[in-house]
């Protein structure tokens, strides 16, 4: 008994004529054959086309491949295909429909399974089924109504036009406004599973997780991870929304170093100067810092990077004039902290205003009016107005003084009323001060006696005039180990010159960044030199 045939999945479709592929499949002139046999009428089974030579009717015959030798044909297969190119690649165009009305795994199915009712069914188990069930679905073949292939493999994992899931003019309508509804263009239910191509998606909450390498492989967080199979079902434009992370503001270029002037202040003489009714203000001993509304530029133009949350309720569009300070006592700290751009530890720092620079045609007293109205609005919360107070003697002023440096501090400063800003080192401003503090180059390191033998002992170094004097009171231990450079500028504290001119009772007060060479201090008694 011959073994049963197949059904062919192309059916009369069919375009093969191999004698081999006749005998193995099923196809609908077979039925009839069967059909006739039992019936008692015989049958004929189709012929091929004749053809006419010189007139007369030829045998059928089969694919003959031609030969060099005498130009005569031989027939080498009698299985051969000798179909047209032409009509082979229009007919395997139109049997991918076919094969899905067939369904998929047609070749295994009786005769009369029908397509439609086993999708239904398969439908209707995955609404049953709840978001559990993984589904599988195929992705769109990207050739579409040009693809070519006729592999099972193929056919069975991308969609085709004619397919039973092929999407429909409404699909896509929606996939091309999908992207301005920010929906996706298959919605998927929390905890749902689905098969896409070769990788597997699902869903938890607002995170669409994909099995594929590209989306576990990146490194950003998973909510903003996205790949071509989430594209695929979900929809780009929807994926590209989901996905977006906010634009990181672009940081502004700040320059390094600008020309800065600002205004200076001079000693107090109480000889020359009545201080009753000019303004009062603690000296800070702090880093002068002039802020353009952008960035902290200290006296010679260098940039002082302060991290955006200390700056920002800072104005844009005023200038101010401060010292960024870090409490009393504590200079070498305050300075090693503002040279170390958008530090954590600028959250030990406060800037004290005092002027505005860029009102300097306006009296003190205007521009101290538009320093108050803006702490007053903007409530800044790493900045802080300085107070000023109207002296009305000058005892007065001796008592601000005491009171200041019995706080810890420097000294006190004295501003003209209805004075001008003016860009340079001007008698409007004036400091007051029980010692006095100067500039000096070091050139120098003096070796250390006793516990100190190992380590440096005190810094030679070099004042404007050209004298040279040693300091070493103020140096801490880690100072000490590391000592400022030759050439640092340093600011030196002391109470008087003696008879020939250099600093008495000198001590180290800290580095000075904002200085580029050493600076004298003028007294009105200072000794001429032995």
């Amino acid at each position: 008994m011959p073994p049963k045939k197949t059904k062919c999945k192309y059916w009369e479709k069919c375009f093969r004529n191999s004698e081999m592929h006749r005998k193995q499949f099923l196809h609908p002139e077979d039925e009839e054959e069967d059909t006739g046999k039992a019936e008692g009428v015989k049958k004929k089974a189709p012929e091929a086309p004749k053809e006419k030579m010189g007139g007369a009717s030829a045998e059928p015959k089969t694919p003959k491949k031609l030969v060099k030798m005498g130009g005569a044909p031989k027939a080498e297969d009698e299985d051969m295909d000798t179909t047209p190119a032409k009509d082979i690649k229009a007919l395997k165009r139109k049997t991918h429909a076919m094969s899905q009305s067939d369904g998929e795994d047609e070749e295994n199915e009786p005769v009369g399974a029908s397509p439609s009712k086993k999708a239904k069914s398969e439908d209707k188990d995955d609404e049953e089924a709840g978001p559990s069930v993984v589904k599988k679905v195929r992705l769109r073949c990207k050739y579409w109504d040009e693809c070519y292939q006729t592999g099972q493999v193929h056919i069975k994992q991308y969609i085709h036009p004619g397919d039973h899931d092929a999407p429909t003019d409404e699909d896509i309508e929606k996939k091309k406004t999908r992207g301005k509804t920010k929906t996706p263009l298959n919605e998927m239910k929390n905890g749902e599973a689905i098969d896409v191509d070769s990788a597997r998606i699902k869903r938890k909450g607002d995170i669409y997780e994909c099995t594929c390498p590209m989306w576990q492989k990146q490194k950003h967080d998973e909510e903003y991870r996205t790949c071509k199979h989430l594209k695929e079902y979900l929809g780009e434009e929807f994926e590209n929304s989901r996905t977006d992370k906010p634009a990181k503001k672009k940081k502004a270029y700040i320059p390094q170093h600008i020309s800065v002037s600002v205004l200076l202040a001079q000693k107090y003489d109480p000889k020359s100067t009545n201080p009753v009714g000019w303004w009062i203000s603690e000296k800070l001993d702090g880093v002068r810092a002039f802020w353009n509304g952008r960035c902290f530029y200290s006296r010679l133009g260098n940039a002082f990077i302060a991290p955006e949350w200390f700056t920002k309720d800072l104005p844009t569009d005023m200038h101010l004039d401060g010292e960024l300070f870090g409490g009393r006592g504590k200079f070498q700290s305050t300075v090693s902290i503002v040279k170390t751009p958008e530090d954590e530890r600028w959250k030990k720092i406060t800037y004290h205003v005092f002027d505005v620079p860029s009102l300097e045609k306006q009296p003190f007293e205007k521009r101290y009016e538009e320093l108050q109205s803006y702490f007053d609005k903007a409530k800044p919360k790493y900045a802080v107005l300085c107070e000023q107070t109207k002296c009305t003697s000058k005892e007065h002023v001796e008592e601000e003084l005491e009171k200041a440096i019995g706080l810890g501090g420097e000294g006190v400063m004295l501003r003209e009323p209805k004075s001008k800003y003016e860009r340079r080192r001007s008698p409007t401003l004036l400091k007051m001060k029980k010692f006095h503090d100067a500039e000096a180059v070091v050139i120098g390191h003096e070796k250390g006696k006793g516990k100190n033998q190992f380590v440096c002992g005190a810094l030679r170094c070099r004042m404007e005039c050209g004298k040279e004097f040693s300091v070493g009171s103020g140096l801490s231990d880690a100072q000490r180990r590391k000592p400022p450079k030759i050439g640092a500028i340093i600011t030196y504290r002391f109470q008087e010159y003696t008879n020939s001119g250099s600093p008495r009772f000198p001590t180290f007060v800290g580095i000075r960044i904002d200085a580029d060479g050493p600076k004298d201090v003028i007294l009105p008694d200072k000794p001429t030199d032995d």
